[in-house]
Order: structure tokens, then C-alpha cells, then sequence
């Protein structure tokens, strides 16, 4: 499965969308979390990528540079900052999607109806991804909920 997305054709869509989106694959990922109505907290895109808040402020400056995302502040925590998506943000992802949602061409070897019955399968595998990452996302929210440390996105002045 890895080599049929990091190479070949997959690995040519990947920059074929990045190119679209005139960012680097790391920035498209993360762009690709993000929402324009539903901003989510810098804190929240550290652990759902389990990487250092350091990091994500350097890839949400790369965002905002490309004109993609933008900081907001949270509208009842004024020291937590969060990121959304700006109206050419959405646009970009639309391009992205319309390039990564193309199946291979290599999957014309397969004809409709096994084209037909990869599909369901791989949605089966797909749902219960979703539901297993939703059940690992309760989880640590609600040890998160028990922490009364400061937020790691918080900005404080003083």
C-alpha cells in the first residue's frame, strides 16, 4: 500500500495537487485539517499530529504566507489562537481535491465492477479508521479536559 501512494502515479498526484495548492506537501497536509467555518486550536493540530506546537506555528506561518489559513483568536479564550481557513484556502483545497479524488490510471487494469468493489471495500476500511480515530480523539480530550496547565497555544501579555 505505501509504495502504491509514494510512488508512481500517487507520488505524481501528491505534487501535482501541492503545485496546485503552491505549497509543500507538509503545508498541504495540514491545510487539508483545516476548516473555514470551523477553526481549530494550534493546541488541537499539535496533538492530532503529534508533533511540538513549535512546529505547527512554523507550518501555519507557511499556510498564512501562501495566503491558505489564518490565525483567529478563540472567541471565548482570548489567550488561545486558532486557524481556519481563508476563502482562497478553500478554493485551493477544492483544486486539491479535484486532482487527489482522480483514481490512478493504473486502476484501469481493474475493470468496472472490481474498480466498483475496491471502492466499497476500501470505504469499509475508511469507516472504521474514521470511527477508531474518533474513539482515540475522545479519549485524549477527555484526559485533556483534566489538564488545569495553561494551553501551549496560549498567548499571553504582560
Amino acid at each position: 500500500m505505501r509504495e502504491l501512494m509514494s510512488t508512481g502515479e500517487g507520488h505524481r498526484q501528491l505534487h501535482q495537487a501541492c503545485a496546485a495548492a503552491g505549497v509543500s506537501p507538509g503545508l498541504l497536509k495540514m491545510a487539508m485539517h483545516l476548516s473555514r467555518d470551523e477553526p481549530l486550536a494550534m493546541r488541537e493540530l499539535a496533538r492530532r499530529f503529534s508533533v511540538d506546537a513549535s512546529y505547527v506555528t512554523s507550518v501555519v506561518d507557511g499556510l498564512e504566507q501562501a495566503g491558505i489559513a489564518e490565525r483567529r483568536p478563540h472567541p471565548r479564550d482570548r489567550r488561545i489562537k486558532t486557524v481556519g481557513l481563508t476563502e482562497r484556502g478553500s478554493d485551493v483545497l477544492a483544486r486539491v481535491e479535484g486532482v487527489l479524488g482522480q483514481a490512478p490510471a493504473a486502476f484501469e487494469v481493474l475493470s468496472p465492477a472490481e474498480q466498483e468493489q475496491l471502492r466499497d471495500l476500501l470505504s469499509r476500511v475508511l469507516e472504521v479508521s474514521r470511527a477508531e480515530t474518533a474513539q482515540t480523539d475522545t479519549s485524549q480530550t477527555d484526559t485533556a479536559q483534566t489538564d488545569t496547565s495553561v494551553p501551549a497555544d496560549a498567548v499571553t501579555t504582560g
